[in-house]
């Protein structure tokens, strides 16, 4: 009996638990009035601003009261033509109505009922429609797109060609209309293990093309980049600019501009502490070239300019080649290069079968016919110079070869043309390395060469010679 009691007191609290919690739901405001503050007065006269500001506790401007959504974040999202705010992790969206009397009229545009399926996610507008991305719910994190249906007053799925799931590090471009991934963490805690529940990392990287609804893969996140992000959580990018985020990673700020796949470091201690000290991402937007934070103590703005030399290039990209590619480049390096070195050894075993076909054939007749004309006259006179201990100078040379009135840049080309012929012929017949004719520089001018053949090859070439 007591268990009966028991099961109907539980079912009893649950449902009161329930109609509580539905009748805090209806509490929120259809229309709600705020009046002017510099915190919002800066941001709707800036006509041209286009920005999301995470809203700290107390510049809220939605009055959640004693509702379960009291203890909810509040984003804003400022476009040319718009200006919303939501309520974190519920899918509720007002939008500004009207101005007058500088005071600021919100309406509600969405009947949500379900909450808590998009923690973290990152809400955005593009083409005057109004997405959410990804999040953390049940358990899980996921990687749905989501529009709002004006129409309907609610958040309908958008199917898309695959689930790209981010933790936060993510980037949308409004000017592309392309929402950047560059790695994933697959975060479910319905699989057993710890890796589920801390995040199993896919290092693959991805844009989003709104268009078309289809994730098109860019590569792989690089070595370098990985090491950066090796501690990242579930956690919201800290602030967007125009091509991409600055990241507050071990107390030092990076920019990643997914525009150009390039990362740069802050390189002013100053503007490091700048972030550091807001870090939580609130009341922060970025506007054409500067930084715009609000101090709620003082009801004013501070601003920070963001130049190019206060950060330096990295010598390494986002993302790079993707891993799939990296192996079946190698694999076709790796077959190129043994089709290489396969050719290469047929060529060289057909070349050394022609040099030993022509030998034996050179052999066979007078050896002495591998040299003619003049490159006798020039052996001849070297020979017998050589014989007595001599050496031979550039000009007997050149009257051998009948150039001495030639200029000297001539000279000196056919003289080298005509010695190295006559070595590669020596040493093709003799099968050796070693060549028939060797210079030294003169004692009396080191600027100038003498020529001679060396002793060892005196009788090999008088022997070729004499079988003329």
């Amino acid at each position: 009996m007591n268990y009966v009691k028991s099961i109907i007191f539980t079912i009893f609290i649950s449902i009161a638990f329930i109609l509580s919690a539905n009748a805090t739901l209806s509490e929120l405001p259809e229309h709600f009035k705020v009046s002017g503050n510099p915190f919002l007065d800066k941001i709707v006269n800036l006509k041209d601003l286009e920005c999301k500001v995470f809203i700290s506790k107390p510049n809220r401007i939605i009055p959640t009261g004693e509702t379960i959504f009291k203890m909810n974040g509040q984003e804003l999202i400022k476009t040319k033509e718009n200006l919303y705010l939501f309520i974190s992790q519920t899918g509720v969206i007002y939008q500004l109505e009207d101005m007058a009397d500088s005071n600021y009229t919100f309406h509600r545009i969405d009947a949500t009922i379900n909450i808590n399926y998009n923690i973290e996610c990152n809400n955005f507008v593009w083409n005057k429609h109004i997405y959410s991305y990804g999040g953390y719910g049940f358990w899980k994190l996921n990687g749905h797109l989501r529009a709002f249906n004006f129409l309907d007053r609610e958040w309908d799925i958008t199917p898309a060609n695959n689930e790209i799931i981010s933790n936060g590090y993510n980037w949308f471009s409004k000017n592309e209309g392309k929402l950047y991934v560059p790695f994933q963490t697959i975060v479910n805690a319905g699989i057993a293990g710890p890796e589920s529940i801390r995040g199993t990392r896919i290092y693959d990287s991805y844009y989003l093309d709104l268009p078309t609804k289809k994730w098109i893969k860019l590569g792989s996140l690089n070595a370098n980049s990985k090491k950066l992000v090796a501690d990242a959580n579930i956690t919201n990018s800290f602030l967007p600019l125009d091509s991409g985020y600055i990241y507050i990673i071990q107390d030092e700020a990076y920019y990643f501009n997914f525009i150009t796949n390039k990362i740069y470091k802050s390189k002013s201690s100053e503007l490091n502490q700048f972030f550091i000290r807001r870090a939580n991402s609130q009341d922060i937007f970025f506007y054409k070239d500067s930084v715009y934070s609000y101090s709620s103590e003082l009801k004013v703005y501070s601003t920070k300019k963001l130049t190019s030399d206060l950060f330096e290039l990295l010598n390494y990209p986002i993302w790079g080649l993707d891993d799939n590619y990296f192996y079946i480049i190698a694999f076709i390096i790796f077959i190129l290069t043994v089709l290489a070195f396969s050719i290469w050894l047929f060529n060289r075993s057909v070349n050394k079968k022609l040099e030993q076909t022509q030998l034996k054939i050179l052999k066979s007749k007078s050896i002495n016919q591998a040299f003619v004309g003049t490159e006798v006259a020039l052996i001849s006179l070297l020979l017998k110079n050589s014989k007595k201990g001599l050496n031979v100078e550039i000009n007997d040379i050149n009257h051998v070869l009948g150039i001495k009135d030639k200029n000297v840049g001539l000279q000196k080309k056919v003289r080298s043309d005509m010695i190295n012929t006559i070595n590669e012929k020596y040493q093709f017949i003799k099968q050796s390395e070693l060549p028939l004719i060797s210079s030294v520089r003169k004692e009396d001018d080191k600027r100038f060469y003498e020529y001679y053949i060396p002793s060892s090859e005196l009788k090999s070439i008088e022997q070729i010679l004499d079988k003329n």
